[in-house]
């Protein structure tokens, strides 16, 4: 039987009053590798950078799910008093080498929301610390609803993977979040957008695989052929 390839999670960590602390993963994005022929390698935020080299060099493949909001220092802001940010340090310091590593070494790379906006900072990008205080005209992105529930169309480009993948010029999509990308990092193709004119999707074609959605196409597996065909094209080049 061929081996699957191993796809590196990152879990976030999460302390609550009157709990131990956890490192979590919504199941959701560990059925859609699963499904899609990948071994998932959970990989605890906070590892130290040797620990950490040494799970990251186990796998053929990462993805970078979604999660809290990624620091403002990072992408050499400070918080804006005006808007809402969670953010944990030791998942953004996981997840920035795993993505520096992935993309040094041409390890085929999906990012899903904040994975999404991790990918763009990590190559200098900049982000929305919340759109509802910073981006006027903004839609309401974060969706607090069933999260399958389709609650906008994206815009897509011509020419790249998540046009092929769709086989549409456009989609409708979940929208969970209230963050996004507002200058596009370095080397990154815009490939989707809101009717806002957010961001919605980006590819780095530089890179063998590096492809992000700002929607969460993991809790749209069921109803949606082209979410499959996504994990599905992330699993076939990460066997290559």
């Amino acid at each position: 039987m061929p081996k699957q390839p191993v796809v590196g999670v990152a879990l976030r960590p999460e302390a609550r009053e009157g709990a131990p602390p956890r490192l979590l993963l919504n199941r959701a994005y560990i059925d859609a590798l699963q499904q899609a022929g990948l071994a998932v390698l959970l990989v605890p935020a906070g590892a130290d950078e040797p620990l950490l080299r040494s799970l990251y060099d186990l796998c053929d493949a990462v993805m970078l799910p979604g999660g809290p909001d990624v620091q403002p220092e990072l992408y050499g802001e400070i918080v804006d008093a005006e808007c809402a940010v969670h953010s944990n340090a030791e998942l953004d310091a996981t997840e920035m080498r795993m993505t520096r590593w992935a993309l040094e070494d041409g390890r085929p790379l999906l990012a899903v929301c904040r994975g999404m906006q991790v990918l763009n900072v990590a190559l200098g990008g900049t982000l929305w610390q919340d759109l509802s205080a910073q981006r006027s005209g903004s839609l309401a992105h974060r969706h607090r609803g069933e999260r399958d529930a389709l609650v906008h169309q994206i815009a897509i480009e011509s020419g790249s993977r998540l046009r092929d993948v769709a086989a549409a010029s456009g989609l409708d999509v979940n929208s969970l979040h209230h963050q996004g990308v507002r200058e596009v990092g370095r080397g990154l193709d815009v490939t989707a957008r809101a009717p806002d004119g957010l961001v919605e999707g980006v590819e780095l074609s530089s890179h063998p695989y590096a492809v992000g959605v700002q929607c969460h196409p993991e809790e749209l597996i069921a109803g949606s052929a082209w979410a499959r065909r996504l994990f599905g094209e992330f699993a076939a080049v990460a066997r290559e």
